[in-house]
């Protein structure tokens, strides 16, 4: 009977989970999605600037650091949502994003999981507080990053040559 119960609990916590999100992703248009991934790439890069501030000074945050690293690491693992089918170019709207993140969804999804990977080591270091390590961790991050920036994004017109 306990077991019973929790599993009929467990599905009706997944059928309202499931509800909830059908319908925001219903109701969000091209524009409000893309707005919303732009802002939330906009916070990963001032998150990312100031791990950069503090690797330069050679002194850490050792209050706002893990956080700043949890904050990156919680993007990663987000970030393949953020590409809804009918939120690239083909939308109307501005966007950065290549039709490659939607026509070459594998290899979208590997990039973005060696993100998540990367960045999940970035938390564990960043908890340690040791300038060195955290230096080279949040390079291997960033190298992370460009996998997903040469192949599925767009440069800014500031970043062409």
């Amino acid at each position: 009977m306990r077991f019973q119960s929790r599993m009929i609990a467990t599905v009706l916590a997944v059928a309202a989970l499931t509800a909830a999100a059908g319908s925001m992703a219903a109701d969000e248009t091209p524009e409000a999605t893309i707005k919303a991934r732009q802002e939330k790439f906009k916070d990963l890069g001032k998150q990312a600037k100031a791990i950069v501030g503090q690797l330069k000074a050679g002194a850490l945050d050792k209050a706002a650091l893990p956080d700043q690293a949890k904050k990156i690491a919680e993007y990663a693992h987000e970030l393949p949502t953020w590409f809804p089918k009918g939120t690239g170019p083909d939308s109307g709207v501005k966007t950065l994003a290549k039709p490659e993140i939607w026509t070459q969804a594998d290899e979208f999804k590997t990039a973005a999981e060696k993100f998540q990977a990367e960045a999940d080591k970035l938390v564990q270091v960043a908890a340690n507080g040791d300038v060195a390590a955290v230096g080279a961790q949040f390079q291997a991050t960033g190298k992370t990053c460009q996998g997903c920036h040469k192949p599925f994004r767009t440069p800014p017109p500031d970043e062409q040559h």
